[in-house]
């Protein structure tokens, strides 16, 4: 047989050896990319990626799994998803497959609804931190009770700037009132909630800031000078070194009455659908893709080429050494942060907190909107689970 035949034989018996996962992602770093990339060149399989809005992704695989058509065989997404799982087609990760003894213990709680791993964690953060500018400030604030100081004593002046319209960040106020409970067990028509609800919009009022100021509003104001501090989270990290370089500190959120203020964490976490695990090929493709997800090798190289936060603690502790000042501080203020549970309820709390205050801005009395977003959970609920 001519060579070129033999080549052509060798090269179409390779190609039809190869396999294809389908990979849908709710994340617009290129991270995604990377991982196909690597895992074509180390099993010879391919990853398909599909990108969509968080949102979006929500949409899309409630919307697919009724239909019984087009589901992904793996779906990147953020850990609050894994409460849907009965409804987005997904299906537990055999604990086999998992590298438990590496992983962080809050990472074990972003990615199990009960005993069951129904995702595997690759990145851990989504943090809230406190930033201040070194050069104007020596000492950061511990308390908000020194912030409410400030404010009286210039009225006039921003002192903290935080996104206002962004429920990620009404949610971390929580704390201050209902410490240590979790987000999906917190009554949002409680006295306790009604405070939060006050303390937030209040503070936001003294600091001249917008009930429409976002995240990108409220960065802005810091950089612009026009704010001391600033309440955002790890992933404006990137944008705040390049404004203040070693100039940027962080710190703690501050804590009101002695009661310390606990950002929400969560994870970037692999899934993996029902239909796709029932497939022997797929499976055994999905098996090295979780394999490569837990590579320390691998993970080095992500977290320092994006400044995250490994699901490894050893990869952490190797990586991210005290003289990595920045991203140091990060893992340190993840490790003091509260896992966002993984439960249905908590699925359907950032919408209804959203609309309660988009109605609270339109004039609903605190009262009424705290009956009224508790009211829309438990509709919302209701219905998923008759689905």
């Amino acid at each position: 047989m001519p060579k070129y035949l033999i080549l052509i034989s060798l090269l179409f018996s390779f190609s039809s050896q190869a396999g294809m996962l389908e990979f849908w992602s709710a994340f617009g770093d290129n991270v995604d990319q990377k991982l196909a990339k690597e895992f074509e060149a180390r099993t010879g399989n391919k990853l398909m990626v599909r990108k969509f809005s968080i949102d979006e992704m929500k949409a899309e695989l409630l919307l697919a799994s009724r239909s019984k058509n087009y589901m992904p065989d793996v779906a990147w997404v953020p850990s609050d998803f894994l409460g849907l799982h009965k409804f987005i087609g997904i299906t537990p990760i055999p604990k086999a497959w998992i590298k438990q003894e590496q992983l962080e213990s809050a990472a074990k709680q972003s990615a199990m609804v009960g005993d069951r791993y129904m995702g595997l964690p690759l990145f851990l953060g989504n943090h809230l931190m406190l930033f201040y500018d070194k050069t104007k400030t020596a000492t950061p604030v511990t308390q908000w009770e020194q912030l409410q100081a400030l404010s009286q004593n210039e009225p006039n002046k921003m002192h903290i700037s935080y996104s206002v319209k962004d429920m990620y960040f009404f949610s971390v106020f929580f704390s201050l009132f209902r410490p240590n409970v979790p987000l999906d067990q917190l009554h949002f028509d409680d006295p306790k909630s009604l405070e939060t609800l006050a303390f937030y919009y209040n503070t936001a009022k003294k600091n001249k800031l917008s009930t429409q100021c976002n995240s990108l509003c409220s960065r802005q104001l810091f950089i612009d000078g026009k704010s001391s501090y600033l309440i955002d989270g790890d992933w404006a990290v990137s944008h705040l070194i390049e404004e203040f370089g070693s100039d940027l500190g962080i710190a703690s959120l501050p804590s009101y009455q002695g009661i310390p203020m606990k950002s929400l964490s969560g994870g970037k976490v692999l899934t993996m659908t029902k239909t796709s695990f029932q497939d022997p090929e797929k499976r055994a493709m999905i098996k090295q893709l979780m394999e490569l997800a837990q590579d320390k090798e691998f993970l080095t190289r992500l977290i320092n080429e994006h400044q995250y936060i490994s699901a490894s603690t050893e990869v952490n502790q190797a990586a991210i050494l005290p003289n990595k000042k920045v991203m140091n501080a990060v893992y340190q203020q993840y490790l003091q942060s509260q896992p966002m549970p993984t439960s249905l309820r908590v699925s359907f709390v950032w919408e209804a907190l959203a609309r309660g205050a988009s109605r609270h801005s339109d004039g609903m009395p605190e009262k009424e909107t705290m009956v009224y977003i508790e009211n829309l959970i438990d509709r919302f609920s209701a219905k998923v689970e008759d689905l």
